[in-house]
């Protein structure tokens, strides 16, 4: 009776066990996004997908962070470098399509002293979080990234390319940047989590003289139909 009891009490053992990890598997981990600079003094080096057009879309894949002590650790990370000859300062956006198990929080701080590079916006937040088969879609926006020469470069052929400032004439701004997804501590995200990162080009001084012709004219021909 007794080896009866016991075997029962290690069911009933078990099976709360089993329950409370299927209940821990299914509570989403849930990311923000950060944004950094990177590859100049103080800032996390670059392993980096290279930005050669002032209007491109790439698709990136961001990979999880493995190095123990790095202020990073943890998070799914893609670098990029501007190489394209121009001055980015129109917006970039990074899209997801959300994997299952995940719950995109929105945008966050980075790690440490690191100051956020871009504005961004969208991605969720923690009230309307974006779920496993929703788009994520984040807008970055206030940052000129400048361009830098090729031969900046490392790698490549087979390996990451890098990118390290050596501090010359082309250097002295900022040229690289780490978007990051941070999960909540305690939380894990996959190794690898895939996106498309596009850049957009800034409206041309023409354009902006067209679209401001065009209002105008809009706003004459209003002002004669009332008029009538």
């Amino acid at each position: 009776m007794i080896l009866k009891l016991i075997r029962l009490l290690m069911v009933v053992a078990f099976l709360g066990i089993s329950a409370t990890l299927a209940f821990a598997d299914g509570v989403p981990t849930d990311p923000v996004l950060l944004t950094v600079g990177c590859g100049r003094i103080g800032q996390p080096k670059c392993d980096a997908y290279l930005i050669t057009s002032p209007s491109e879309s790439i698709d990136v894949v961001l990979a999880l962070d493995t190095t123990v002590g790095d202020p990073f650790f943890g998070d799914a990370i893609a670098d990029f470098v501007n190489v394209s000859g121009k001055t980015l300062n129109g917006l970039l956006t990074i899209n997801f399509t959300v994997p299952p198990g995940l719950s995109f929080q929105g945008c966050g701080t980075p790690p440490g002293d690191l100051p956020s590079l871009f504005t961004c916006t969208g991605g969720g937040s923690p009230d309307s979080p974006i779920t496993g088969g929703g788009t994520a879609l984040f807008n970055l926006t206030g940052a000129s990234i400048c361009s830098v020469d090729f031969d900046d470069l490392g790698g490549g052929e087979g390996t990451p390319i890098t990118y390290v400032s050596d501090n010359d004439a082309d250097d002295q701004c900022q040229a690289a940047f780490r978007l990051a997804l941070q999960p909540v501590a305690g939380e894990q995200l996959p190794p690898l989590i895939s996106a498309t990162f596009v850049v957009a080009p800034e409206p041309s001084s023409g354009m902006l003289l067209l679209f401001g012709l065009a209002a105008s004219l809009l706003a004459l021909k209003g002002l004669r139909t009332n008029q009538a």
